[in-house]
């Protein structure tokens, strides 16, 4: 999938430079004592930072004059930086580079007025936090209580000055900001028990998540906050499985609705983020998300081209996804040239070693496999070794090495579907089936595999 990535970076970076408005912002700045004749602007979008422009400074002052989207953006140089909110309209922004926030003047801009409200509100309670944190460095017994109470008193402070700032403003970008800063409140649950409670808990958390949350607005994309909010969200809250993480994409897009630019960001970071993704069985993510929008009419802005690569790749993934029911195989004969079916297989488990015998990794997972050859037994795994060559005399060679005890198969015809199937794209490709040939595993080296039956069979080694 790197063509895959590649492209969606580039995608990224067009989506970045979208303008969604055309009214201009002009800014004008006064930094008294400014360190330098010029100065970067930049901008948040998702979890990068962007230059929006650079400009000369003139006895201090300079003016920013664009029609860029509302949102965070930052003034720096190499020795300052200085963070404002971008809104429309013709403003003024004064201060001082030694005192910064403490000596802001804003004039005409509303948001910017909250904005600094909240900084030195937070400034002045993150002091008194590092002076407690000292204290309570040499404090013990009833003092130590006293000083982690005051401290908490001030966490409190701080939530309910950021809860009041966004009910006091609620049509404000401002408000939307710092209402990404919040967690979610859940319900107690009380009176329930404990197993109750935590399962209400998390489905609360699960289902409410977005709550407070305006994901249909993309001036939050321009923020330090919303990427790692929404992050948050399919890493540590949903679990780890394809089809809650499924969900939770499909109710992702459901709360962006129509904004074009929110949903180019998403899905293209997160196509990126499943389509890289180590973790077993993420693959099914990514087939989701390709079937579900990029090739099912709701994306107009990929390449015809690269709609046909992506459509090749779900077809190669799409049948061998973890939870579905091994491909059939088909026909294929065994070195006496008889027919051998994996569907017929009766053991507990099912082993699908495909191979090419000029593979190095194939001969050094080969030479892995028979050295569990014991331990696989007593297990009940079968391993089905499926040659992806044509040359029978080459592959009969190669099995008077091998394994008797496996199951040898070829397929000499080189028209079997296994190919495509199971994604041979490159060797060895090597599943793990149960005994009703549901894939269980994949893409796992031999000894995760062993570790995955012994966890299936409660009998995990406990080293």
């Amino acid at each position: 999938m790197r063509h895959t990535i590649s492209i969606f970076f580039s995608i990224l970076g067009l989506i970045a430079g979208l303008k969604a408005q055309n009214d201009q912002s002009i800014v004008d700045f006064k930094i008294l004592n400014y360190p330098d004749t010029s100065v970067y602007v930049g901008y948040h979008f998702g979890s990068q930072k962007y230059l929006l422009d650079t400009l000369d400074v003139v006895n201090d002052a300079f003016t920013l004059r664009t029609d860029a989207v509302n949102g965070v953006y930052f003034l720096y140089s190499p020795k300052f930086y200085f963070e404002f909110i971008l809104e429309k309209g013709q403003y003024s922004i004064e201060t001082d580079a030694n005192t910064m926030y403490e000596s802001l003047v804003i004039s005409g801009s509303k948001e910017n007025e909250l904005f600094k409200e909240f900084q030195l509100t937070m400034i002045d309670l993150q002091r008194k936090q590092r002076t407690l944190g000292e204290q309570l460095k040499t404090t013990s017994g009833q003092d130590s209580i006293n000083v982690r109470s005051e401290m908490q008193e001030l966490v409190d402070q701080m939530t309910n000055f950021r809860k009041d700032l966004i009910n006091e403003n609620p049509e404000t970008f401002i408000a939307e900001f710092l209402s990404l800063m919040g967690s979610l409140e859940i319900p107690t649950f009380d009176g329930e028990p404990d197993s109750v409670r935590k399962f209400k808990s998390y489905q609360y958390l699960k289902d409410h998540y977005f709550d407070d949350i305006d994901l249909s607005n993309s001036e939050l994309l321009r923020t330090p906050l919303l990427h790692s909010k929404v992050m948050e969200y399919f890493d540590r809250v949903l679990i780890q499985q394809p089809d809650s993480i499924n969900k939770g994409l499909d109710k992702l897009m459901q709360r962006i609705g129509s904004n074009d630019e929110m949903f180019r960001y998403w899905l293209v970071t997160l196509f990126k983020k499943y389509a890289e993704s180590n973790l077993m069985g993420m693959d099914a993510v990514m087939v989701h998300l390709a079937r579900n929008y990029y090739l099912s009419g709701k994306v107009d802005w990929i390449s015809q081209e690269y709609r046909k690569q992506l459509r090749e790749e779900v077809a190669y993934l799409e049948h061998s996804l973890i939870g579905m029911q091994a491909p059939p195989i088909g026909e294929v004969v065994d070195t006496l040239m008889q027919p051998v079916y994996m569907e017929q297989i009766a053991s507990p488990y099912t082993l699908l070693f495909i191979y090419d015998p000029d593979c190095g990794h194939c001969k050094k997972t080969i030479k892995t496999l028979e050295s569990y050859e014991q331990e696989l037994y007593q297990l009940g795994v079968q391993v089905f070794a499926l040659c992806t060559t044509t040359d029978v005399n080459r592959w009969k060679k190669f099995v008077d090495g091998s394994n008797p005890e496996w199951i040898h198969a070829i397929d000499p015809t080189g028209k079997n579907y296994f190919r495509v199937y199971y994604n041979v794209r490159s060797t060895p490709q090597v599943y793990l089936l149960d005994e009703d040939k549901t894939i269980i595993a994949k893409k796992l080296e031999i000894e995760q595999f062993i570790d995955l039956v012994k966890n299936r069979e409660g009998a995990a080694d406990p080293h």
